[in-house]
């Protein structure tokens, strides 16, 4: 299942807006503060949508400005609309009852049913997995992100004994750079790398950029990530090398080749570059920007190359740098002449 469109009325930055997506790949690329980190989560949790306690969505209801209008997900090769917490002339219709209000007719409800999902926020979790406790014990006193808790729940499912066709198919390329395998210690559920020397490490003392490659392996081995699935990920590229790009690269890729449908937020030029040079034409990328009018208003444009975009920071903050790194050595040549 494909998560097809999506419609948002008066949401945080967005007043108007609606996007259409490709089954595979979905870039958002933007300045800071136009939204992209938001719709991923508001996506993310319209997926968890029959789950009978969905803490994330009712934190993302606040932001929702005064009297929203209608918020539609369509999923891919069905005609009918499934709503979210949308209220049109004083009626509700939301999609699970224990979240609002109990006096909601169940005729204007819309009830879902999961899509499975997962989310990977641009902070690397699993190092402080003891979130989850606190979480539990306070959680309406601390209010913590609930993404940040459920993608440590998600990557201590336990790996599956055989493990899935898909991880097979690129686990020996996440193994080479984390230069082992994960394991889970039972006794009380830290994360560890187990090298191919036999050395174990913890997870916290291993590099960032390799934890991220090492939680791409765990959710790859549990089943989390699998045919049909929907992978949002924040800023995949941070703390990770330039070098290994294009590995990562080779990875979403197989995953899309192979049914999970990803939604990546980046602010980072060889990513785009190198899903533009690697994709095949019968590969589905398609490039998302987000901008803001001289009004302040967030729309949003859409290719399925980046280069065709009239609105890109990445490219222009690129081309600053090469202007301004000129600039800085016809300087110093002037000053070497003189």
């Amino acid at each position: 299942m494909a998560i097809k469109s999506m419609k948002l009325e008066n949401f945080t930055v967005f007043e108007n807006i609606e996007c259409e997506f490709t089954s595979a790949i979905n870039i958002f690329i933007g300045e800071n503060g136009t939204g992209k980190t938001h719709l991923l989560k508001v996506m993310y949790a319209f997926c968890c949508a029959s789950l009978s306690h969905n803490p994330l969505m009712s934190e993302l209801r606040s932001l929702f400005k005064s009297n929203p209008i209608i918020k539609e997900i369509f999923i891919r090769n069905t005609n009918k609309p499934a709503k979210l917490c949308m209220s049109v002339n004083g009626k509700e219709y939301i999609y699970d009852l224990s979240i609002f209000s109990p006096n909601t007719n169940k005729e204007d409800c819309v009830i879902l049913e999961d899509i499975y999902s997962t989310f990977i926020p641009a902070k690397e979790m699993l190092s402080i997995y003891n979130i989850t406790r606190i979480d539990e014990r306070f959680d309406k006193e601390l209010a913590i992100d609930k993404s940040l808790v459920n993608i440590i729940k998600k990557a201590q499912s336990m790996k599956l004994s055989d493990p899935p066709e898909l991880a097979k198919k690129v686990a020996s390329k996440l193994e080479a750079i984390i230069g082992g395998t994960v394991f889970i210690k039972q006794s009380d559920l830290t994360f560890w790398i187990r090298k191919t020397t036999g050395e174990e490490i913890l997870f916290s003392m291993e590099a960032e950029g390799i934890r991220k490659f090492g939680l791409l392996w765990q959710l790859l081995m549990n089943g989390s990530l699998s045919s049909g699935s929907v992978l949002f990920w924040d800023d995949p590229e941070a703390n990770i090398n330039p070098k290994l790009i294009p590995v990562l690269v080779d990875v979403l890729m197989e995953l899309a080749k192979n049914g999970v449908q990803l939604f990546l937020a980046t602010h980072e030029f060889n990513l785009m570059q190198y899903l533009n040079l690697k994709k095949k034409d019968d590969d589905d990328v398609s490039f998302i920007s987000f901008y803001k009018d001289n009004a302040g208003t967030v729309s949003v444009e859409i290719a399925e190359d980046y280069t065709y975009l009239e609105h890109n920071p990445i490219v222009e903050a690129n081309i600053k740098m090469l202007k301004d790194d000129y600039e800085g050595v016809n300087h110093l040549w002037k000053e070497c002449l003189l």
